[in-house]
């Protein structure tokens, strides 16, 4: 095996006694495997393997997790080599997420409320997921500090400059009619943060975070064993308890990161009209394949969809996306 990482650590145990522990990430055959390693009852090493399979986000993600958990429990690194994620963050990183903070307890509500609104009408109008066009953080913070200029809108943390310029005229029609008690630039934020509330809102949300990192494994590994013993996507969708878009998006996630879903794919593209695949092919080639809507819009008039299931027929072009994309690759 590869050895990609090693840190040890130490925790004191007694006045003039610590325990010694490491932490390995190791590669082989593309396969990743996280260990910890730590003295048993007897004294002796004792190992736990924390993670092993293909997926390096996933493999990561389980890595942070489990040393946010150890360094909780007074494990400290003998070197300091912990990732920011467990350590608190950068000072930039530390500032956003005060942002974050200030957001959710200054926003005012009705205009949290409009600007959800809003959002929900671009992504109808884009076709997109409404968290592409903005998060509920993003609002919050709008919703709080209230900006009236481009140059304001800039300063959210998250929105960027593409989409701040792009959605610029709707934003600033909501925040503007509300009037401010705060000025930008932006820099006062952090003396206005009670530091000791900051810090129990921030491991409250690693908690949080970590309590949906495991509930989204869980979950992967439920949608793996249904897609692998043949079920369709009608009958996952009331395994999994998702809206139809969710669990369309747990499959696109689960063939980027390599895993089979051939046999879901087939079995539902066998139920697709082939001519209608034929055509999403050329247009595919024709319009690209980034965005749905216009090849939706090439393949059926209004009246011709207005009688037709539009998320079946999505969920059709999106699996034969990923074949498409597939093939493309190679």
């Amino acid at each position: 095996m590869n050895v990609i990482f090693l840190s040890s650590l130490e925790k004191p145990v007694a006045e003039d006694r610590v325990l010694m522990a490491q932490v390995t990430i190791g590669e082989e055959h593309g396969t990743w495997r996280v260990f910890w390693s730590e003295p048993g009852p007897s004294g002796k090493p004792e190992q736990t393997v924390w993670f092993e399979g293909s997926a390096w986000n996933e493999m990561l993600t389980v890595f942070r997790q489990q040393l946010g958990e150890k360094l909780r429990e007074g494990y400290v690194p003998l070197i300091e080599t912990a990732s920011e994620s467990t350590r608190g963050g950068s000072a930039r990183q530390r500032y956003t997420l005060m942002m974050h903070y200030y957001g959710e307890l200054r926003q005012v509500p009705e205009a949290y409320e409009q600007l959800r609104l809003w959002r929900r009408g671009v992504a109808e109008q884009e076709n997109k997921s409404a968290y592409f066009v903005a998060s509920n953080r993003v609002l919050r913070m709008l919703a709080a500090f209230l900006p009236h200029a481009l140059e304001e809108l800039l300063q959210i943390p998250g929105l960027g400059e593409n989409r701040a310029r792009r959605y610029e005229a709707g934003l600033l029609a909501i925040t503007r009619a509300y009037a401010r008690e705060t000025a930008f630039p932006l820099d006062w934020v952090e003396s206005a943060v009670d530091a000791a509330a900051f810090d129990t809102w921030l491991g409250e949300e690693r908690q949080r975070k970590e309590r949906q990192e495991s509930e989204r494994r869980s979950n992967k590994r439920k949608l793996l064993e249904a897609i692998g013993a043949g079920q369709s996507l009608a009958e996952l969708h009331k395994l999994m308890a998702m809206k139809r878009t969710e669990l369309m998006d747990a499959v696109e996630e689960l063939a980027r990161e390599g895993y089979d879903v051939d046999t879901l794919i087939e079995r539902e593209l066998g139920e697709a009209d082939p001519e209608l695949l034929l055509q999403a092919d050329v247009l595919f080639r024709e319009l690209g394949d980034r965005y749905l809507k216009p090849v939706l819009r090439q393949l059926f008039s209004d009246e011709e969809l207005a009688g037709k299931d539009v998320n079946r027929l999505y969920e059709w072009l999106r699996l034969y996306r990923l074949q498409y994309r597939r093939r493309k690759a190679g």
